[in-house]
């Protein structure tokens, strides 16, 4: 493709909303010309000082860039017949990962993808494996996703607040009194109007765990035939094969640590470690200890890999284990390593 002219005010209009169709055009070129990084780089970096307060620039908080850009492309996306922005957005991604790669904050993948029968498009962001990605959507709300996990949601949320959930997630909602916040999985649905909650939906779990941090919950089951109304520290399970849940009070910071690094237990049981450390280093963990024990850890890690924290386990619980690697399948594709958790040997 032959280079095309940068207009730094050019861009600029079009991410202040004002575009034409010519000038949309301009934009898919500008971002899919390799010559033009650089010059890419410096404009976003530009516009990332304009847009925050003097009394903020030490904070290096990004949360306005990164908005601003996810909302722009949103917007245009709705507003605009839909077109196809996805090497847009991966230049954007890459520009803006150079700036936040100091902090530390790992941006999600945004996935656009064109519907012919609707006029608005959906959005999908998604984290992947090892990684949490901070996201912000157009009404205000904020909220992390955990590894290989996905939200999906219409638009710029003009008609409704409605996110499809695959994984886990954690949602700190704008208050819209006119207009609930709905998050749905296969099984279930919330509901609320401005709160913080964890879900953890994953397709390879038999259950679905809801935390509600702060504010009211209405938790319905697909089909609406069972509901609950939790408060604050509520935590349910919902078990997929039974279709019926139970519900505890519980220390929520145990279930939302996980957005700032932290893995912790406080007197869990065996199974539900196993069950977030599998979760945690996206690897298969199986439990081979007799049901009747009823043996409970209690622990903190911060970064730790997974050979120290089972190293930890095994010298703090009456437990051992073992790690089966991956072996070859008939496709050519291997399967996941799995740790083997037994009794200790007396």
């Amino acid at each position: 493709m032959d280079g095309v002219n940068f207009d730094g005010e050019r861009i600029e209009s079009y991410f202040k909303g004002e575009f034409s169709e010519e000038n949309a055009s301009y934009i898919e070129n500008v971002f899919c010309d390799d010559s033009k990084e650089a010059e890419l780089n410096r404009l976003l970096h530009k516009q990332f000082y304009e847009l925050l307060p003097e009394d903020e620039l030490n904070k290096k908080d990004l949360d306005n860039i990164l908005y601003r850009i996810h909302y722009e492309i949103n917007t245009s996306l709705s507003e605009q017949k839909i077109r196809s922005f996805d090497k847009i957005t991966k230049w954007v991604l890459r520009i803006v990962a150079v700036i936040i790669l100091p902090l530390t904050i790992i941006i999600g993948i945004h996935t656009y993808k064109e519907y012919h029968l609707q006029k608005e498009a959906w959005v999908e962001i998604k984290a992947p494996a090892w990684t949490r990605a901070q996201f912000y959507l157009p009404d205000g709300t904020t909220g992390w996703l955990n590894s290989k996990s996905s939200i999906k949601y219409k638009g710029n949320f003009k008609s409704d607040r409605k996110i499809t959930l695959k994984g886990e997630a954690f949602f700190d909602v704008f208050k819209d009194k006119k207009r609930p916040f709905i998050v749905s999985t296969p099984e279930i649905n919330v509901k609320v109007l401005g709160t913080k909650f964890n879900i953890a939906s994953y397709e390879n779990e038999k259950t679905v765990e809801v935390l509600l941090e702060e504010g009211k919950l209405l938790f319905n089951e697909v089909g609406m035939n069972k509901s609950f109304t939790m408060k604050p520290n509520d935590l349910i399970v919902y078990n997929k094969v039974q279709k019926d849940f139970s519900t505890e009070v519980v220390q929520s910071q145990k279930y939302v640590s996980w957005k700032e690094g932290k893995l912790v237990f406080r007197n869990d049981p065996l199974d539900v470690v196993a069950r977030r450390l599998g979760r945690w280093y996206n690897i298969d963990i199986e439990v081979n200890v007799n049901s009747g024990e009823d043996i409970r850890w209690r622990a903190t890690f911060l970064d730790e890999n997974l050979t120290d924290v089972l190293n930890l386990m095994k010298r703090s619980l009456p437990v051992d284990y073992r790690i089966q690697p991956g072996y070859p399948q008939s496709d050519g594709s291997y399967t996941r390593s799995k740790v083997i958790i037994t009794p200790k040997n007396k």
